[in-house]
């Protein structure tokens, strides 16, 4: 009789463990199906999109692709969500316009802000499609990621721009040097808790290692200084909002 007992209760353990493995399963196939999600950009910027991670610069493990101002829609697929609670995210970082490849001479050029929570979060449900509709945020609560500086060279000679004597890179270029009548445009990195910073290491060199510096100035998240290279000094800066909803 003790025989047969054991037998039922090890007879209903192997079907409970069954139907554990067979539910397990059946979670993991919905977590596995692709989950299409289509995001619009009615926005006036380029936006790259993140899933479930938010990063201080482009990290590609990350990244979903990009939703530009010309196509103005992503498709992006992802997994069902595990967390039925809190769903999935994705984070959005805008690309501002600040030249085009007219001003440029060579690419169109932007650069990073963030938007304090722009992110998205919902459940992913297996089976369902979603549309997500991007808009412009108010342009004060866009925080841009460095300052930016455009400097014009108005001189026969050429010249490096630097910063604490480290020569800077111009964006969209690979050559470092400004030649005649080129205006070149730089990032200049900005403590990350600061809103603003005093500038007054900037300075031009030529190619007989002669420095002229730029004249100091407080440097502002979101503005643009323009700077010209005379063969008497450096004038400015004129100062413009990099956002063009900001004018």
């Amino acid at each position: 009789m003790m025989l047969k007992k054991n037998n039922f209760f090890s007879l209903i353990l192997v079907f409970v463990f069954l139907i554990v493995i067979l539910q397990s399963c059946d979670n993991n196939n919905n977590n596995s199906e692709l989950v299409k999600v289509t995001f619009h950009n009615h926005s006036s910027y380029n936006i790259d999109i993140y899933y479930n991670f938010n990063p201080q610069s482009f990290d590609p493990a990350a990244h979903k692709g990009t939703v530009d101002q010309i196509s103005r829609k992503k498709d992006v697929w992802v997994h069902a969500s595990t967390d039925l609670l809190l769903g999935d995210t994705f984070y959005l970082h805008f690309k501002v316009p600040l030249a085009d490849r007219l001003q440029t001479g060579t690419i169109d050029l932007f650069v990073p802000a963030e938007r304090t929570m722009s992110n998205i979060s919902f459940v992913v449900k297996p089976g369902q499609k979603y549309d997500k509709v991007i808009d412009d945020p108010p342009h004060n609560e866009l925080r841009f990621i460095n300052g930016v500086i455009t400097v014009q060279n108005q001189t026969t000679s050429q010249y490096w721009i630097e910063n604490h004597g480290v020569i800077l890179q111009p964006l969209g270029r690979e050559a470092a040097w400004l030649t005649l009548g080129q205006t070149a445009f730089y990032e200049v990195s900005l403590p990350f808790l600061a809103d603003s910073w005093l500038m007054d290491s900037f300075r031009s060199r030529d190619s007989n290692v002669n420095r002229t510096p730029f004249p100091s100035f407080e440097m502002e998240r979101g503005k643009r200084y323009h700077f010209i290279i005379h063969n008497t000094g450096i004038s400015g800066p004129t100062v413009t909002n990099i956002n063009p909803l900001a004018n």
